[in-house]
């Protein structure tokens, strides 16, 4: 009984030997710690009985500055790490160089579609109750807010449209794209339906599109572009943009 265990153990930890299958191991451990410890539900579990004069609203932007520094933990410096000790790949050559003009075109084309669809969708009770997360006071606070909120795109980016992907894809191909978006739709399983759908579809887009261009940065403007978007229509439905100037 024991040996067939012992076996078992042994072709596992020799599995761990090749560069894919830490990769993906890795994601999987990262997505557990970020659905465990890194969302503003963890943020009141486990900080907010500190706050107990703090207002909901100022809850919310702690938990904002929460998340984006998890991201940033999780789906940056942990990579790095990985990377700088474990695998022989240069970062520059994962996504990370600096975007040419000429690739601008495709993310700038997927901008101007999703603004009428963003212009729709936003105008659903669901959405404009839904975001912004954070309702801000003033227009700085709004710009303070948004400055944080951008921070986890960059990390979301960076992980699922970076050097994991870069990586996977000089292993197994094209593959690579769809292996990213598992993990990239279970991350907006807390996201309205119609939100979480559309993470498939952009996520495959945003992938292909990073790996012809070889760089994530025109994605991370899209996506904060978006973003940005939906909480400016949020509050423009919601009837709280005129009051940010008041």
């Amino acid at each position: 009984m024991l040996q067939p265990t012992s076996q078992a153990i042994s072709t596992a930890f020799s599995l761990l030997k090749d560069k894919t299958n830490q990769i993906l191991l890795m994601i999987g451990i990262i997505m557990l710690f970020i659905e465990f410890y890194g969302w503003q539900a963890p943020f009141y579990r486990l900080f907010g009985p500190l706050f107990t004069d703090a207002s909901r609203n100022q809850l919310l932007f702690y938990a904002q500055a929460y998340t984006s520094v998890s991201f940033i933990l999780l789906m940056i410096v942990v990579p790095v790490i990985y990377f700088r000790f474990f695998e022989t790949s240069r970062l520059r050559g994962l996504g990370l160089q600096a975007p040419h003009l000429t690739d601008a075109k495709p993310y700038a084309a997927f901008a101007i579609l999703m603004t009428p669809v963003l212009f729709i969708a936003c105008a659903q009770p669901g959405f404009y109750q839904f975001y912004p997360l954070y309702k801000p006071q003033g227009p700085s606070d709004w710009l303070a807010f948004e400055t944080i909120y951008a921070m986890q795109f960059i990390a979301t980016e960076f992980f699922f449209r970076g050097p994991l992907l870069f990586a996977l894809y000089k292993k197994i191909k094209d593959t690579a794209i769809f292996v990213m978006v598992i993990p990239y739709a279970l991350i907006h399983i807390h996201k309205p339906l119609p939100e979480a759908l559309g993470s498939i579809v952009a996520g495959v887009l945003l992938g292909v599109l990073a790996i012809k261009s070889k760089s994530i940065w025109w994605g991370v403007l899209l996506h904060i572009y978006i973003a940005l978007l939906a909480d400016t229509l949020g509050l423009f439905y919601s009837g709280r943009l005129l009051e940010l100037f008041n």
